[in-house]
């Protein structure tokens, strides 16, 4: 039988997806994740090392790429019936895999908690595990609701991701915002939008009461923000008296991880935001 045609305007052509999904590769660990949490790990022949540092279950799973690079020769081994990617950083790799003949769908980076739920919907669609996914969505559903903070005092929040390598921070329409937000803090560039290297002069100026330091690998995170801070010149932000820094790798505290374990993160977050309040 023909496989179905589908539109994806981010390959902004006319793409076709096999009938039935029994083989996949999936090289961005948020989806990985989901399709571990639907039941469908065993269907899963290949990864990237990313998804292998994030998420344990797919240890023994072949590697066929990075975040943007795959061995092209190993993937075409494994003979996948569908390549799962996401936006941001593998939108090209997305074109590329399409232009080499695979079917690949391009997962939406988030912008908001609920953009999560929605992924595990269509991931949980296109491999007919839709019964699964659903029941995954209504649990999450359920602990966002238990742990969204409504009060409207809120702790001030800077969070920082890669400080040793690429300073990254966010503002709005990023599930992260959206993270920090829902657990009862106020991201200080909120009324920005995505991505971004952060202006240093406005962290002194948004003085926040807690600053959030995310490193991707071990390092002396604590050695390393010290001097950072002291670079910086933001040694009489509120946050920095008051010795409210929090240095985690990303394993630790998956802030950039928009798969189905953000409840644990949201529980986490929450717990530090109320920690912050209580003084």
């Amino acid at each position: 039988m023909r496989p179905a045609p589908f539109l994806h305007d981010f390959l902004r052509g006319r793409i076709e997806l096999p009938e039935r999904v029994e083989r996949v590769v999936s090289l961005y660990p948020s989806i990985t994740e989901i399709l571990v949490s639907i039941g469908f790990l065993e269907n899963i022949v290949g990864v990237s090392f990313w998804c292998k540092y994030l998420i344990k279950e797919v240890k023994g799973i072949p590697s066929v790429a990075s975040a943007t690079r795959v061995n092209y020769e190993r993937l075409k081994s494994l003979s996948p019936d569908l390549i799962f990617v996401s936006t941001g950083v593998q939108q090209d790799l997305a074109v590329e895999l399409h232009q080499r003949g695979f079917h690949v769908y391009l997962v939406m980076f988030p912008k908001n908690l609920y953009g999560i739920l929605e992924n595990i919907m269509i991931v949980g669609s296109l491999v007919e595990r839709r019964e699964e996914a659903g029941n995954l969505v209504k649990r999450l559903a359920d602990e966002l609701k238990a742990y969204r903070c409504k009060e409207m005092e809120r702790p001030r929040v800077y969070v920082e991701f890669w400080p040793d390598r690429y300073p990254t921070t966010v503002g709005r329409l990023t599930f992260v915002d959206d993270l920090i937000y829902t657990a009862g803090g106020l991201n200080i560039f909120s009324k920005a939008v995505g991505f971004f290297k952060p202006d240093f002069d406005e962290v002194s100026r948004g003085n926040p009461d807690l600053m959030i330091f995310l490193f991707e690998r071990k390092v002396d995170a604590e050695a390393e923000v010290e001097s950072l801070i002291a670079r910086r010149g933001w040694n009489d932000i509120k946050a920095v008296r008051e010795g409210r820094i929090w240095c985690a790798r990303e394993k630790e505290l998956p802030l950039t991880h928009s798969g189905p374990s953000f409840t644990q993160t949201l529980k986490i977050l929450s717990e530090k935001f109320k920690e912050v309040k209580a003084g």
